[in-house]
């Protein structure tokens, strides 16, 4: 039998419930009421004369006490209903004592003590309707005893989850067709794709996901930075369940314009792919649907795959009336809020307008229903406050971030942005340092030894949140929508990043900020200010990668070279500067004795040439002759190994009709590609997707290197058939337990006033 206390439902969520339960359990349609002014009738089922009426009664702070001071106040307003038959269901556990003294209260003539439902009949009910019990999802998503199972098995697949946050998420959650919509999807597909507008609970729905997997054993891996991080920690044969938030952009540098160059949408949906075809394995996508729009627009990769039919999309329009009361009231049920605010919500029905505001969006309701983040907000001032952060809300971010940090503050947000929006806590120190000195210069702030120290507890649980050992990032993406603002607004702010940079990748990232057609703006302000960002970017771009770690250890940190010369032959062509132009030769000799210790970084120096091929910065003969030399040092590196991915970006960029010798040199390659690099690749594909893309890839080979890949291709083409035979095999053992049924709910205004009202009992 089940064993609930129902403490993660709210008063509405436990009638409902209940409802559901009698009516499963008497055979009968039960209707719904309004509590408070009809007399207290939360559910009524009447045939010919006779009536039955059932109040329910949820204390969760007072408990029986509570209970027995309400039964107290309305047994004479249930004598006057004159009931034929009187229901009583409570979530408090009760005692054949404590029912006799209810029974005792009401009066026996009107009450039995069989018609009073306590915690124990409830979970027996339950026991006997499990259909009733799968339905309310909420009920045992947000119950103890799922929590302790996904801390447990949290812990045993050492996933990197928040789980107290989430079951916290989850008692607030109001239960839609979005969550088993979802839920469907992933069972089916094993890959969802949810999208929706900044605020309407993507990630709420991909929390709730990812926890109930963790309940079936799933480790959640968390993907931070790119696909590759997902393709790097995929094991086979072991339950996976991964989530990528806000894979297409996550709303920074101008939307991640830059997040689909190269091969990277390739990757994305080999790594769709490979899930799809893994019967162990579950992916979970979140994005902002116009990021989602744009990148199908700029990929064919991407406008000729099958995302579209993996996508759950929550519009704001989609929650009803009803469902938005619901996210409000659950909010304030479970809150810490004061009773006096809650009064303020109650006061002339408030609570309507901001169920009916067009700009409702759950994001703005876990704000407003924080007494953490309303301790500066005086009672009086809580329904002007609200109405602000309605009219425009991202003020939620905005006013705390001008009128309620320290310019140290703002340095180190300033600085993360610069960084990916999470950085690693020795690196942001250095970063920090260099462009809050800058700052304190500029504007003339004074600037103390513990700035660093001090604004990071200033900022931290309010805009920032610890990521792995030692670092940050961001609290919410929204953080980011800010500095995107702040940018924009003014573009002073992404010179002052790029002056007062301690590392090259902080002015790249900048740089492909200001690239977005959205920013304007930003780009006029640093084809203005080149003369200063020359400056900078003539110190960082010559910086050491290398960085030794001890013990004849070696690591590389940063922009390579190879991107560094990109970027600025890319900034010298944009700004039509000539300051920044006479960076190029210099760089160059700089990759240049890099190369003489160092191998070059295939893809990034295809893209060099690329850049090269376009620039119109520098010099015809000193182009012709770096781009000679770049194709020579490619040439030569590619023949001592490459992946099938780094052969096909060069092959694009080089001319090989009229050269014997590159022809030569790159059939060389291919065939040392064969020898030591094909078997790899085809053991490391994992779906028939990727069986296909390398295909594609040897096919090219041979029609443009004049190389025989018959035999190359018969392999792949049988490893993908014997990976597809036991892949059906795999998938056949594998049976989805996990099956959900949403029914809608309307609600009227009297009916949702009705509900909030109920938020003035049960208290001390």
């Amino acid at each position: 039998m089940p064993n609930y206390d129902f403490h993660q439902l709210s008063p509405y969520d436990l009638e409902l419930l209940a409802r559901d339960l009698l009516q499963m359990h008497w055979g009968v349609t039960i209707e719904s009421f309004k509590t408070g002014k009809d007399g207290g009738i939360d559910l009524r089922y009447a045939v010919g004369s006779g009536k039955i009426i059932v109040q329910v009664k949820h204390f969760l702070k007072t408990g029986l006490t509570g209970l027995m001071r309400e039964i107290k106040k309305e047994a004479n307003k249930v004598r006057r209903l004159r009931p034929t038959r009187y229901v009583l269901v409570t979530s408090v556990s009760l005692s054949a004592v404590n029912k006799d003294a209810i029974v005792t209260l009401i009066g026996s003539d009107m009450l039995k003590p069989s018609d009073v439902l306590g915690q124990e009949d409830l979970n027996n009910l339950l026991g006997q309707h499990p259909v009733i019990e799968r339905r309310h999802y909420k009920l045992w998503l947000a119950s103890r005893a799922v929590l302790d199972r996904v801390l447990h098995n949290a812990a045993v697949t050492r996933s990197e989850f928040k789980v107290r946050q989430v079951y916290e998420e989850a008692r607030r959650y109001v239960q839609s067709s979005a969550y088993p919509q979802a839920l469907k999807m992933l069972n089916e597909h094993r890959v969802v794709i949810i999208a929706g507008p900044p605020g309407v609970g993507k990630s709420t729905l991909a929390n709730l996901l990812l926890y109930i997997h963790l309940e079936h054993k799933y480790q959640a891996v968390l993907i931070q930075r790119d696909i590759e991080e997902g393709q790097t920690l995929f094991q086979q044969g072991i339950p996976q369940i991964f989530y990528f938030d806000d894979f297409m952009g996550a709303t920074f540098l101008g939307d991640r314009s830059a997040a689909l160059t190269g091969n990277s949408d390739k990757a994305l949906l080999e790594f769709i792919a490979m899930v799809r075809a893994t019967a162990t394995a579950r992916l979970i996508l979140t994005t902002r649907e116009h990021i989602y729009s744009q990148a199908i627009g700029r990929s064919e990769r991407l406008r000729n795959s099958d995302l579209d039919d993996l996508r759950v999309f929550l519009r704001m329009p989609s929650y009803s009336f009803a469902q938005k009361a619901r996210i409000l009231y659950n909010h304030i049920f479970f809150s810490d809020l004061p009773f006096e605010y809650r009064d303020e919500l109650l006061r002339n029905e408030y609570f309507l307008r901001i169920i009916k505001h067009k700009k409702f969006n759950p994001r703005l309701i876990e704000w407003l229903s924080s007494f953490r983040r309303l301790r500066n907000v005086s009672v009086e001032q809580y329904q002007p406050f609200i109405d602000n952060l309605l009219r425009d809300p991202s003020e939620i971010w905005r006013h705390a971030y001008e009128q309620e940090i320290t310019d140290a503050g703002r340095s180190i947000l300033l600085t993360i942005f610069s960084m990916g929006g999470k950085a690693a806590g020795g690196l942001l120190k250095s970063a920090f340092t260099s462009l809050h000195e800058h700052r304190a210069k500029r504007y003339g702030f004074i600037t103390r030894p513990d700035d660093f120290n001090a604004a990071m507890r200033e900022i931290a649980g309010s805009f920032i949140k610890p990521s792995g050992v030692h670092g940050v990032e961001v609290i919410d993406p929204s953080v980011l929508d800010l500095l995107n603002a702040v940018m924009r607004s003014a573009p002073e702010n992404v010179v002052d990043v790029i002056v007062g940079a301690a590392d090259f990748s902080q002015i790249e990232r900048m740089w492909s900020f200001a690239k977005a057609q959205e920013n304007r703006a930003v780009l006029d302000t640093l084809r203005i200010r080149s003369d200063q960002i020359n400056t900078s970017v003539a110190h960082q771009m010559v910086k050491e990668r290398r960085i030794v770690l001890g013990k004849g250890a070696v690591g590389y940190r940063g922009t390579t070279f190879e991107s560094r010369l990109a970027v600025v032959v890319d900034v010298a062509d944009r700004l039509s500067s000539p300051a920044v132009a006479e960076l190029i030769a210099p760089l160059f000799t700089r990759l240049q004795q890099e190369w003489e210790s160092e191998r070059p970084d295939i893809n990034d120096s295809v893209e060099l040439l690329r850049m090269l091929d376009a620039t119109r910065s520098t010099v015809p003969a000193n182009l012709e002759c770096m781009k000679g030399i770049i194709q020579s040092t490619l040439i030569n590196e590619i023949q001592t190994g490459c992946n099938s991915d780094e052969l096909r970006e060069l092959l694009w960029v080089i001319d090989i009709s009229c050269d014997n010798a590159t022809m030569g040199a790159l059939q060389a390659a291919f065939g040392s590609y064969r020898q030591s690099m094909f078997r790899n690749e085809v053991h490391e594909c994992n779906s028939p997707e990727q069986f296909d893309g390398l295909m594609d890839d040897i096919e090219f080979f041979g029609s443009q290197l004049g190389v025989d890949v018959k035999s190359l291709l018969e392999q792949v083409a049988e490893a993908k058939a014997e990976f597809e035979e036991n892949e059906e095999e795999r998938a056949e053992q594998m049976q989805d337990e996990l099956s959900e049924h949403w029914r809608g709910e309307r609600a009227s205004e009297q009916s949702v006033s009705a509900m909030f009202g109920s938020l003035r009992g049960d208290r001390n």
